[in-house]
Order: structure tokens, then C-alpha cells, then sequence
């Protein structure tokens, strides 16, 4: 029973030193805000059954694939028949 009085007496003495907030540092929701989120695409690779795990920001997926019909359009205009 003593040793059940202890325990629970060093946990909440060590719980309220955690309950004041650093003033020295951001604050973990700022620092989660300033990191862009990243998705995650399984790409399939020519020649292989097994495909690659891709992870973008929003950003880079649509940059590469408007890059990707910006090629597929240029060389369907190239075929001369």
C-alpha cells in the first residue's frame, strides 16, 4: 500500500511540472502547420511487376503531372504520317 501511495505521489509531482508550457520554443502545432503534408502514390516502373512508393507534397504531384501531358501531347504532335 505504501508503495502504491509513492508512485502515485511521484506522478503527479511530475505531472505538474509539465503542465507549464515552454516559453522558450514554438508550440508543436506551429511547427506541424510550417510542414507541407505529404501523399503517398504506388508508381508502376516499366519492365516490373513490383512498383515504387512514391510521397509528394500536393504541389510536386501536380507539377509532374502537368509535366507528364505536356510530354505526352508534344510527342503525339510529333508523328508525321
Amino acid at each position: 500500500m505504501f508503495t502504491y501511495a509513492l508512485v502515485s505521489i511521484l506522478l503527479l509531482a511530475s505531472g505538474a511540472s509539465d503542465a507549464a508550457p515552454a516559453a522558450d520554443g514554438p508550440a508543436p502545432t506551429e511547427v506541424a502547420k510550417s510542414k507541407p503534408k505529404k501523399i503517398c502514390k504506388n508508381v508502376d516502373l516499366t519492365g516490373s511487376r513490383i512498383g515504387k512508393r512514391k510521397c509528394k507534397t500536393k504541389e510536386e504531384w501536380e507539377q509532374s503531372e502537368s509535366v507528364m501531358e505536356l510530354g505526352q501531347k508534344g510527342a503525339q504532335g510529333s508523328i508525321s504520317r
